[in-house]
């Protein structure tokens, strides 16, 4: 597991990702050992569970997400497949059989969202680590020991594993946590919103939040999108919003090289033009139906994201972000008035097409422009 830190995320938990109602993702759930029903791979259903005998954790795939999940009584198993999902190289020492170890972790490509149980003491040791990964501890402790400092973390703590790559020694006592991975990519484009005069893959400065108030920040943000990859969804435009929404997060939660300074320039408020706003508006009436980010929009007008977002709250009193969400409603209600719903065309099949995957949301969205709801606008 490992971490990373200031963007100040424009739109936090709330109306910028939304949550879908639909099935969630299928799982299959490993238990490697005792619980085994079946000698080879058909699965063998006992008490509601699908359980086979596989190499590694089951994994089930819905869209472009992926959703595995393992139990084991084995600690040295655990350590595996732990170390393989984390990016981790660990060397456990002290760890004892018998507690049921676990991990459920939904991966959506730019980033992952898990739940760890390790219900004995577990320790390892391990050296260079390939994702940023955010912990959040719900139970237990976690000991580390990195470049002569000790840390002790424990139920409501939230922290970062090993910035900056260094090796280090672990230990982790009855440790119930969530944990988030990040990719680079990710990270990189946060950083460039954050601070366009310092590109580049950030660096984590510090393991801990730069304000104990930041902590509430994370868990929030955190269980949103876990909430919204729990409802199944798997549109590119939702995903999209979810990743950027945890790299910005974790840029404004923890410590890091990109937002120590300030990234302004006299060159952002000379391009924050009504030409600027008006070829924005262009691109984004163009690409509203693809994954499109702050910085994406401010690369194809050329200017750095923070004179496109002058430019927007100077000539139109609005985000580049609200202004996209706007053309997408407007786009989920056209769609709605053609639509015949004796064809199997459904509210939520339309938002989630757009970008809003929680119902609720986006029915109040609907109702506040259009003044009634989107089902009743689909059987008019």
């Amino acid at each position: 597991m490992t971490g990373a830190g200031p963007v100040a995320p424009t739109e936090v938990p709330g109306p910028a990702v939304t949550y879908a109602e639909s099935p969630g993702p299928a799982t299959t759930i490993h238990e490697p050992e005792a619980y085994v029903r079946s000698p080879g791979p058909a699965a063998d259903r006992t008490d509601g569970v699908a359980r086979a005998e596989l190499p590694g954790p089951a994994a089930a795939r819905t869209g472009g997400v992926v959703r595995t999940e393992f139990r084991t009584r084995r600690a040295e198993e655990a350590g595996r497949i732990l170390g393989a999902a984390y990016g981790l190289d660990l060397r456990l020492g002290a760890a004892a059989d018998g507690p049921e170890y676990g991990m459920v972790r939904t991966d959506a490509g730019a980033f992952a969202d898990g739940t760890v149980s390790l219900p004995a003491r577990i320790e390892f040791t391990t050296d260079e680590v390939t994702a940023l990964t955010v912990v959040a501890m719900s139970a237990g402790l976690f000991e580390r020991t990195a470049a002569g400092v000790d840390e002790r973390f424990a139920a409501g703590d939230v922290l970062l594993v090993r910035p900056g790559g260094r090796s280090c020694f672990a230990r982790h006592t009855d440790t119930r946590c969530t944990t988030v991975n990040l990719s680079a990519a990710l990270l990189t484009e946060a950083a460039a919103v954050a601070n366009p005069r310092r590109p580049g893959l950030p660096r984590f400065t510090g393991s801990t939040p730069l304000d104990p108030s930041l902590t509430a920040l994370w868990t929030r943000t955190q269980s949103f999108v876990a909430e919204t990859l729990a409802s199944g969804v798997s549109s590119p435009l939702v995903l999209g919003q979810a990743g950027r929404l945890l790299a910005a997060t974790a840029l404004t939660v923890f410590p890091n090289t990109a937002t120590t300074t300030d990234g302004s320039s006299p060159a952002d408020t000379r391009d924050a033009t009504p030409d600027t706003l008006r070829r924005a508006i262009a691109f984004i009436d163009a690409h509203a139906h693809t994954d499109v980010s702050l910085a994406d929009i401010a690369a194809a007008v050329y200017v750095t994201p923070r004179a496109l977002q002058y430019a927007f709250r100077g000539h139109a009193d609005t985000t580049p972000l609200t202004y996209l969400r706007r053309v997408r409603l407007a786009r989920a209600h056209a769609d709605l008035e053609a639509a015949d719903p004796r064809a199997g065309v459904t509210v939520a099949g339309i938002a989630t097409r757009w970008g809003f995957a929680h119902q609720g949301r986006f029915a109040a969205a609907y109702r506040r422009v259009y003044g009634t709801s989107p089902g009743a606008t689909l059987r008019s």
